[in-house]
């Protein structure tokens, strides 16, 4: 008997995560100098790690020898009062990746559906088919989510919708209106994720609090790896109806964020002109690239 013998039956039909590849291992397979290289795959931040949170991690650095606030008393109270829910209402995840397999572990068994789109953040996927659900994928017509069909997609199997807003990876965008319409058209046993990796890169995001305020099955998830660049840290979060998060809360990993990684979120939250800057350089680069994209001829989702 072999390993294969021994594996949960779902294993096997995981999807792979395929991550961009670093620019070293890039330059030395191709003979090129690493300053030549741009790495688009992963939507890290052009400019960098954010400035404040280098600096309060840097400090953090010599407490290391001590295991982090699993509560994340700090950070959780900022994000709390960010949101105007309460401490009891953010759970504090290992990038807001995390947070997708943890809503699997807790909603996900065979027998349910989880429903996404087509092109959306395969994380998604590979979370549901860990937990031995299946994946529900609604065509996006233009590269972006039909709310109607993923709203007809739903059967009483279901138990898990995932929205990405802006999508990752097409970048395509759900109105506010429109939002808060399909949550609110969703029937009480299923729980809507509300994807939020790249709001700030908005200056109006939409808004879910109403949604919370209502006390229905939602939870917005947040991470610092995209406009903050703490991506090598690995912090991120959700923040939702209060038993819900709880639950949430109940099955995450005892110390699944650093004390490095709080304190550089925290201060990173601070550092609102590092935003500003951030949003200005990215929409300057999406002009770039439409209209390169434009004199080649090539086909662009807007």
């Amino acid at each position: 008997m072999d390993y294969t013998d021994l594996l949960n039956p779902q294993i096997p039909k995981l999807p792979v995560y395929q991550p961009g590849r670093p620019i070293e291992l890039v330059a030395r397979e191709f003979g090129l100098s690493p300053d030549k290289i741009i790495k688009l795959a992963s939507n890290e931040n052009p400019l960098g790690i954010c400035p404040t949170g280098r600096e309060a991690a840097e400090k953090a650095l010599k407490d290391g020898w001590m295991y982090p606030d699993n509560a994340g008393y700090f950070l959780v109270n900022r994000l709390a009062k960010r949101h105007g829910v309460n401490f009891e209402q953010i759970a504090l995840g290992a990038g807001s990746n995390e947070i997708f397999y943890m809503l699997c572990a807790l909603f996900v068994r065979p027998g349910v559906e989880v429903v996404m789109g087509e092109y959306a953040f395969i994380s998604y996927k590979i979370g549901t088919v860990l937990s031995g659900g299946t994946p529900v994928l609604v065509e996006m017509p233009n590269y972006g989510h039909d709310l109607k069909a993923m709203r007809e997609a739903i059967t009483d199997k279901t138990r898990l919708v995932f929205l990405p807003n802006p999508n990752d990876p097409t970048g395509s965008l759900v109105e506010e209106a429109e939002l808060l319409a399909f949550a609110r058209s969703l029937p009480d046993h299923v729980v809507f994720c509300y994807d939020e990796a790249y709001a700030e890169y908005q200056e109006c995001p939409a808004d879910i609090s109403s949604l919370i305020a209502e006390g229905r099955k939602v939870i917005g998830t947040r991470t610092f790896s995209k406009i903050f660049g703490l991506a090598g840290l690995r912090i991120g979060y959700g923040y939702g109806e209060i038993e819900l998060m709880k639950l949430l809360n109940s099955v995450r990993a005892p110390f699944n964020t650093s004390s490095i990684a709080q304190v550089a979120a925290l201060a990173a939250l601070e550092d609102t002109d590092w935003v500003s800057r951030s949003r200005a350089v990215n929409a300057v680069g999406l002009k770039q690239l439409e209209a390169g994209f434009t004199e080649l001829g090539l086909e662009w989702v807007p």
